[in-house]
């Protein structure tokens, strides 16, 4: 564990600046084994202590390291592991890679198809309920009006082991835990919008999506809104894969304005079947069969297709919110190797280990599991994350993977953070949190305009109160260095 330098200039500044620290506070500490006091003393307040915590922090444009506490430690990342997958997803694939998800089948006569109509899932990461509506507004276009056979999903893409969306932690139903498919509309979720609108609360569903009622109980409470605005009612959801009821009923505090919750519901196949039903239906469309799963004959004609939007854009969604869906399909496509047709969670990781040793990035004790950090076994050194973060800044792509990081103040999951200390916009980060774990990422100017990369995991029962001493370490660098 020691702090050094980046050029004699940072070392001897960061020398005089600890010494005033130290000598003002009375405590005699070797520098070699210290943190910043302000973050040292956050730590401590937290019941955070030091040895449960990995610190690096370095001048991106030289490779000396700043401060480096437990770089070397092997821990749980959380959604910090996002970084490692999209980094990986823009060298190997490239930041202008679209994916185009095709609707494919016989050719229709008098509007009229008579055959199975295939849609064939590519593995796009962020199919949203809008672009399957144009998806199947261009198969209206296209002179389809009445479907007679069935319509079949092929989901072949990625060749997935059945797994348990309850297996994480028994919360299947939290759209964090929905598990990726080739073919995914919506990220299989529905967005409940709560407001008070007089007397009543109102809860608006983002898509009136058959096989999905809702009970609201709330009801409207003045006072101040917690810090947990959903503590003060009740959540509860069935769901047997073909319907799904969503109750919420207590008290909803009217000054906590407009706010949303997100579920995953249904089976993949009924959620698509009914967001593709009522779609349809709206279009002037007919449809007569069944939705199914199954593969796509060679030969057929190509009757509509969506292309998503680029790479570049989809880790901006992907980091800045931590969408796990959207990281855990990317991982997942990763694993196209040479020679493959599907794509396996083995093929992925192996394809994401090539590709970081090709950058000259090897990371022995790196576990990915899926991608995106929703794992107990997931793991990662601080410092071997923080080459990644350098080797990322230096790279050609080092606009599009700074830009998918949340704006300090601004965006993404750090937009509230730090507000009115005039550090607004200067850092880009990555946040993550899981029971036992509070991490965070990226990079930072400090007031002289110098960038540094940095990396902070904690790994300790009492994590979640790290968020002090995380902030400590950006005003360290924002501030004092």
């Amino acid at each position: 564990m020691q702090i050094s330098s980046v050029g004699r200039r940072f070392k001897a500044m960061l020398i005089l600046w600890m010494g005033l620290q130290w000598a003002g506070s009375g405590v005699a500490v070797a520098i070699e084994d210290s943190l910043p006091p302000g973050v040292a003393r956050a730590l401590q307040e937290a019941h955070i202590p030091a040895e449960a915590v990995s610190i690096v922090v370095q001048e991106v444009a030289t490779p000396d390291r700043l401060l480096n506490w437990n770089g070397d430690v092997a821990r749980s990342p959380a959604s910090l592991m996002k970084l490692v997958t999209t980094y990986s997803a823009l060298m190997a694939l490239g930041p202008a890679k679209t994916w185009d998800t095709e609707i494919r089948g016989g050719e229709p006569e008098r509007g009229v198809l008579t055959g199975n109509l295939y849609v064939i899932g590519a593995g796009d990461p962020g199919l949203t309920l809008e672009n399957w509506e144009t998806l199947l507004r261009a198969l209206r276009i296209r002179g389809v009006r009445e479907i007679r056979g069935n319509v079949v999903l092929d989901m072949s893409r990625f060749r997935v082991e059945v797994q348990d969306p309850n297996g994480f932690d028994h919360q299947g139903f939290r759209a964090y835990n929905t598990l990726p498919e080739a073919l995914q509309v919506g990220f299989k979720a529905v967005t409940l919008t709560l407001e008070d609108v007089g007397n009543r609360v109102l809860v608006s569903p983002d898509f009136d999506l058959p096989g999905l009622r809702i009970e609201n109980r709330l009801i409207p409470k003045t006072g101040t809104c917690p810090e947990d605005w959903k503590s003060t009612f009740e959540r509860k959801v069935i769901d047997d894969g073909r319907t799904a009821r969503i109750t919420l009923a207590g008290d909803y505090v009217v000054s906590c304005g407009k706010k949303a919750l997100y579920y995953s519901i249904l089976s993949n196949d009924n959620y698509i079947s009914a967001t593709f039903v009522k779609i349809w239906s709206e279009l002037g469309g007919t449809f007569s069969g069944k939705v199914v799963e199954g593969k796509t004959p060679d030969g057929l004609p190509l009757l509509a297709m969506h292309r998503s939007p680029p790479l570049a854009e989809q880790i901006r969604e992907t980091n800045k919110y931590s969408n796990n869906l959207m990281a855990r399909s990317l991982f997942l496509d990763m694993g196209g190797l040479a020679g493959m047709e599907q794509f396996t969670e083995e093929s992925s990781v192996q394809k994401i280990r090539d590709t970081l040793a090709q950058q000259g990035l090897q990371f022995p004790e790196l576990v990915l599991e899926n991608g995106s950090g929703l794992s107990r076994q997931a793991r990662i050194s601080a410092n071997h994350l923080n080459q990644l973060l350098v080797k990322a800044a230096q790279g050609p792509y080092q606009a599009e993977f700074v830009a998918s990081l949340g704006l300090l103040g601004m965006d993404g999951t750090v937009e509230k953070r730090l507000l009115g200390e005039g550090l607004e916009g200067r850092f880009h980060l990555k946040t993550g949190s899981l029971d036992g774990v509070s991490s965070l990422a990226g990079y930072g100017l400090t007031r002289s305009g110098h960038l540094l990369s940095l990396v902070f995991i904690v790994n300790h029962p009492q994590a979640a109160a790290a968020k002090s001493a995380q902030d400590a370490l950006l005003r360290w660098i924002g501030r004092e260095l």
